[in-house]
């Protein structure tokens, strides 16, 4: 659902006045710390995609220090068992948590997806407390993966729209089991506001040469949205809540590898954009606050669109790159029932109400 008229935004004073990353703003670490839960959640079980790079990375050494049990998914497990390696050598303040486990899915690919969770229900032993769907592409040329998705869209939603389905079952017994609410945070981004979902051509069939890669990665980030917003609707009554957020820009990670010159014209001034962006674990925060966030255990706060970790509102201003806020169609109830019917069919599962 919207935000309210005043969104809640505790941390809206360090964000009106921005000097780059790791400026005031606050980091993943500083989330745990300031929601008192350093050590404190070793009963429950939080799955993170997208873990070998960029923002996972840092929400991930995050979410360690609160003792929760991690499972973690990447393509590339040999990377991610470095990257684990460290996180357990490099914890600030959680020195005997649980080790995260890695598991390998490649989201371009529903059959990855499908063993994937299979690996997750037998590590976690059916337990699920919150989903979070970071893992992501960017601009990517015309492609398309190997079930015929285009290739952001595929990637971005469809692999999580089905990993959703397959545990669906184990958020909701935790739900119950725990007499807490579970989570699913969907990673979207401030790009949903370039394109709704295209359900005359979604994938680029009819018109490839028409392709836009801006077009096809804000197509894929609004469906990010309407996951979440979906989720809230249909299951919040079971227990289970929908968030979606935009992590902020952050340049150092691997996901602008597709940009070029021309694309960082569209930035605008890039000094004033650099003084704008944020540190990976700036960016990482938001998803934190999400997980992690008192407010959420109110089962009236979910369905939103998270920035700045914060609720955020419509988007004012301009519209540019700069500007804070989710676009019209953001809580298009009309797209995203017609995006889930579509979902189910893509993936293969039946269109369940709760």
């Amino acid at each position: 659902m919207p935000a309210p008229t005043t969104p809640f935004q505790p941390y809206a004073a360090v964000h009106k006045q921005t000097n780059g990353p790791g400026d005031a703003r606050p980091s993943s670490l500083q989330i745990v710390e300031d929601c008192n839960l350093i050590g404190k959640l070793s009963s429950k079980t939080i799955l993170i995609t997208g873990c070998s790079a960029g923002i996972g990375v840092d929400t991930t050494r995050a979410l360690y220090e609160t003792g929760a049990k991690l499972l973690l998914t990447a393509r590339d497990v040999p990377k991610l068992t470095k990257i684990i390696d460290d996180i357990v050598a490099n914890a600030v303040h959680n020195k005997s948590g649980p080790k995260p486990e890695a598991i390998e899915i490649h989201l371009d690919s529903l059959e990855s997806v499908r063993k994937g969770a299979e690996t997750i229900k037998a590590k976690s032993g059916g337990k699920l407390n919150i989903m979070i769907a970071n893992a992501g592409v960017m601009a990517t040329p015309l492609g398309k993966t190997p079930d015929g998705f285009e290739s952001q869209i595929g990637t971005n939603h469809f692999a999580h729209f089905l990993l959703f389905q397959l545990l669906k079952p184990s958020l909701l017994n935790s739900a119950k089991e725990s007499g807490t609410l579970s989570r699913v945070i969907t990673v979207s981004s401030s790009g949903h506001r370039m394109s709704s979902v295209r359900f005359d051509d979604m994938f680029w069939d009819k018109d490839p040469a028409s392709y836009n890669k801006w077009s096809g990665y804000g197509q894929s980030k609004t469906a990010n949205v309407w996951m979440a917003n979906s989720i809230h609707r249909r299951y919040a009554h079971k227990g289970l809540i929908g968030l979606s957020l935009h992590p902020g820009a952050i340049m150092t990670t691997d996901l602008k590898r597709h940009l070029t010159p021309e694309d960082y014209a569209l930035f605008g001034d890039m000094a004033a954009f650099e003084q704008m962006s944020k540190s990976a674990s700036q960016g990482a925060a938001t998803t934190v606050w999400a997980a992690l966030a008192p407010h959420f255990e109110d089962v009236g706060n979910g369905g939103r669109y998270l920035e700045d970790v914060g609720e955020s509102g419509p988007v004012g201003g301009g519209g540019g790159v700069g500007d804070a806020g989710y676009a019209g169609w953001a809580y298009e109830e009309e797209g995203e029932e017609r995006l889930w019917g579509v979902s189910c069919s893509a993936v293969g599962v039946e269109d369940e109400r709760a």
